[in-house]
């Protein structure tokens, strides 16, 4: 059984080490606390104050005053909701995405130094034990309830290719070129989608989206697995799980029998999740400039 002094001395180590992280990254005159509401409200754009209490655990008092502060510096809106007038909804101005995204890239640059000594399998074993711990402390009775649905609806397209860009940013470092390429084949499934070959699941958390993965015919007998996506916060809950195997099954319904996806080598999470599920690598090119980073494209194919 793990001891109490095993649990301080882990905590004190960690804690001390993004100690020194982020005193090297907030030199703009920002508390950790005002950094997480900005953290926060990049990676969900439209958030009110009471959703911004219950995911960071913050006193309402001085999240109060972190958002009067914000709002005289112009980093942050407040518009009145549409659907219930006595609440705000919060958003990060030009000026606040801008702060965002310098912040975001010095925790980059400080990670980076941090772990430059990993080979990529260490890497890898040190993101999946941080995950590990996250799901094994996080408690399970109060988890929200998740629907995934395929009936498509005017504004998915647009939240497939918004959440691309808004969660790959912050946790890959790709910039808004790779916004575009998503937007691109998103109209293309708009344009060519057929209900009998297609199918777009969007996964919800009370009307909040949460992830996606769609099915896109190819040629007669072959489909692609596309816009696997799914926020942080539920990976490790089997949700990734569920949304894959609807895909399968959906192609096995409709007779294909292949499909085959296009993915990078640095996202090792959906690679576990497309291991598990029968895919093997099949193909893989030489590294190229895109998207702000150096990128290394990857095939994987299923035989259903």
């Amino acid at each position: 059984m793990i001891s109490v002094a095993e649990v301080r001395a882990f905590n004190r180590y960690y804690t001390n080490v993004m100690s020194v992280v982020e005193q090297h990254v907030l030199k703009n005159n920002l508390s950790q606390a005002e950094a997480r509401v900005l953290f926060e409200l990049a990676n969900y754009p439209i958030s009110t104050q009471t959703d911004l209490i219950d995911r960071l655990h913050i006193d309402a008092g001085y999240l109060s005053r972190i958002i009067r502060r914000f709002e005289r510096e112009g980093l942050i809106t407040r518009n009145r909701s549409t659907l219930d007038a006595r609440i705000s909804n919060l958003a990060l101005t030009p000026l606040g995405q801008d702060l965002f995204q310098t912040l975001n890239q010095a925790y980059e640059q400080e990670l980076a130094a941090l772990t430059k000594h990993l080979s990529n399998q260490q890497y890898g074993e040190l993101a999946s034990s941080m995950q590990t711990i996250q799901n094994l402390l996080t408690n399970h009775c109060s988890k929200p309830s998740i629907t995934i649905r395929h009936d498509l609806r005017p504004g998915d397209l647009g939240l497939v290719t918004r959440y691309h860009g808004l969660w790959y940013a912050p946790e890959f470092g790709y910039d808004m070129s790779f916004e575009g390429y998503v937007a691109e084949t998103v109209c293309e499934f708009a344009e060519n989608y057929s209900p009998k070959r297609d199918r777009l699941w969007i996964a919800e958390v009370d009307g909040q989206f949460v992830g996606c993965i769609a099915i896109v015919g190819r040629l007669s007998s072959v489909g692609q697995l596309r816009w696997f996506l799914l926020d942080k916060s539920f990976r490790g809950q089997g949700v990734g799980k569920q949304l894959v195997d609807l895909a399968l099954a959906f192609g096995r319904e409709q007779n294909y029998k292949s499909l085959y996806l296009l993915t990078t080598t640095d996202q090792a999470t959906a690679h576990y999740v497309y291991k598990r599920a029968g895919f093997e690598l099949t193909d893989e090119h030489e590294p190229v400039q895109m998207w702000g980073q150096t990128i290394q494209e990857q095939r994987y194919e299923l035989i259903l």
